[in-house]
């Protein structure tokens, strides 16, 4: 039989020598990331001064710095080519964006700005639970997509009163508000828009210069989203609960020319937002598929991490309805999915996550918002979180 030896700890000698192996290894690979760096600041400047020459043809043609649709291409493209590689594509969007926006000013007018950097102006989503959202993924996009010098966050608050205080306090821009705190920041605000103020509730607020300004952008995403897929005017529309989302839901058909009927656990909470807001009432226990044509799922039910949750049984479902659920994380609910399988037309969440967003961002900066490249961000965001 053989022996086996055992291999004990490497000597003093033999560990210096690896230790100083191992350094002379980092060095190099410092080194060659030194080469690559150079290059890629060579390749940046060379693309720079491609754009500097399209600038000037656009000038002569009469065409406007800015082709967002161009943008979009150039992303989807470059996500494309990136697939499989170790580069996410977040990171890409995010300096691709940069980049972008350097080329703008040099399309402009060739001069080479002063390097500098500012404050960036504060936004954030304020909300609890705020851990799932895509808030910051889309606006930090939007925001290196335009050149906008802004920066997004998502801060959990349990009490919206000292949230909106240090709104204030801290100068932020903007905030966006969601889930449990679209109603109670209302009494936190020096104005609120006149639709939102109607609908009760705000999911956007606006700095301007002390003074807290409050919106609704949901109920524009939900009736945009749902405008792709079918006509509300004259359609019968069942929206599911009764907080701040519903109430842009409901707001949003109503104002689309849809007949609305409300349903909730909570009779009282629902039967008050059934009056304000001119829709008709009934205890979610007794929805049935047959009274309406559109169903919008307006409660966080279903919503990571309680995913197997649903608000309704699969048997009240029907072909033919249309079903749209406001969760967009997981993006296939159980409530789509068990939608899908009984016959339904269905719409996720996201094209109305992305419009209300879009219309926020407008609000905070003046600019047209990057649609395509807010929605790349995300949907890379979300296969990234599998």
């Amino acid at each position: 039989m053989g022996t086996s030896v055992k291999r004990g700890r490497p000597s003093a000698g033999e560990g210096e020598a690896e230790r100083r192996a191992d350094e002379r290894r980092l060095a190099e690979l410092r080194a060659e990331i030194d080469r690559l760096d150079g290059e890629i600041l060579r390749l940046f400047n060379e693309r720079l001064e491609r754009a500097r020459a399209v600038g000037a043809v656009k000038r002569r043609l009469g065409l406007p710095v800015r082709d967002m649709r161009r943008e979009a291409e150039i992303f989807r493209r470059l996500a494309e080519l990136n697939r499989g590689r170790l580069l996410a594509d977040r990171h890409l969007v995010r300096v691709f964006a940069a980049l972008m926006a350097a080329a703008r000013e040099v399309q402009s007018d060739g001069a080479h700005p002063a390097d500098g950097f500012g404050t960036p102006a504060l936004f954030a989503v304020f909300g609890n639970p705020v851990v799932h959202s895509l808030s910051p993924v889309m606006h930090n996009a939007a925001f290196a997509a335009t050149g906008y010098p802004g920066m997004y966050a998502a801060i959990r608050a349990k009490d919206i009163r000292p949230a909106m205080a240090g709104v204030r306090a801290l100068g932020f821009r903007g905030a966006s508000i969601t889930i449990p705190h679209k109603e109670a920041v209302l009494a936190c605000l020096d104005f609120i828009d006149p639709r939102a103020r109607r609908i009760g509730a705000v999911n956007t607020v606006v700095n301007d210069a002390g003074e807290l300004k409050g919106f609704n952008t949901d109920w524009e995403g939900i009736v945009r989203a749902l405008g792709e897929r079918v006509a509300l005017a004259g359609r019968r529309v069942a929206v599911l609960g009764a907080g701040g989302a519903a109430r842009a839901a409901v707001f949003g058909a109503r104002h689309a020319g849809a007949r609305v009927t409300v349903y909730n656990r909570t009779r009282d909470k629902g039967e008050a937002l059934a009056v304000a807001l001119g829709a008709d009432f009934r205890p979610l226990e007794e929805f049935d598929p047959a009274d309406c044509e559109i169903l919008v799922q307006a409660t966080p039910v279903g919503m990571s991490p309680r995913t197997a949750e649903t608000p309704l049984p699969a048997e009240r479902l029907r072909p033919g309805l249309v079903v749209m659920d406001i969760v967009y994380t997981p993006l296939k609910t159980r409530l789509l999915s068990e939608a899908e399988a009984a016959g339904c037309m269905t719409v996720d969440g996201l094209s109305m996550f992305l419009y209300q967003g879009a219309r926020q961002f407008e609000l905070w900066t003046g600019l047209e918002a990057p649609l395509d490249i807010m929605r790349l961000a995300v949907e890379t965001e979300l296969t990234a979180r599998g």
